[in-house]
């Protein structure tokens, strides 16, 4: 029943009702990856990208494929609608750790080189060096994996 909510409001592009039942879903079912990808995009919008980025590196060290099979329009996943604001930032001056964190996560969904060049820029200024080199790694390695 809560997924079904969050996938409603999710769908309608309200990010922040969906969250509180994207999380009860989750807490019903753990290990549901569905439901990780959508947390992602949701505490993305509501600026937690700390959040965010633990799901993103969990769904990543299991399988990344997980998120870059992703099909934005099947899966209705936004991101190709959440990109160009979040990078329309990058002209300001504020912090851009978070923005290429933000820009890494969004962009494995329909872009993994690009992923890995934001994720690139972020090693050097992010609070979470050890998580973003785990991901780069991961990310570079499957060059040589084969999608299923």
């Amino acid at each position: 029943m809560s997924e079904m909510l969050g996938n409603r409001y999710f769908l309608a592009r309200q990010f922040d009702k969906a969250l509180q039942y994207f999380e009860a879903a989750l807490l019903e079912s753990p290990d549901n990856n569905r439901i990780k990808k959508r947390l992602i995009i949701c505490y993305i919008h509501v600026g937690q990208i700390e959040r965010a980025l633990s799901f993103f590196y969990d769904i990543v060290k299991i399988d990344p494929f997980i998120i870059i099979n992703t099909d934005p329009y099947y899966d209705d996943c936004p991101c190709l609608d959440m990109i160009p604001g979040w990078e329309s930032k990058l002209n300001k001056d504020s912090p851009k750790s978070d923005l290429y964190e933000t820009l890494g996560m969004l962009y494995l969904f329909c872009d993994k080189d690009k992923s890995i060049t934001y994720f690139r820029k972020a090693l050097n200024q992010t609070a979470y060096k050890a998580t973003i080199s785990s991901i780069l790694k991961r990310l570079t390695s499957i060059d040589s994996m084969q999608a299923h």
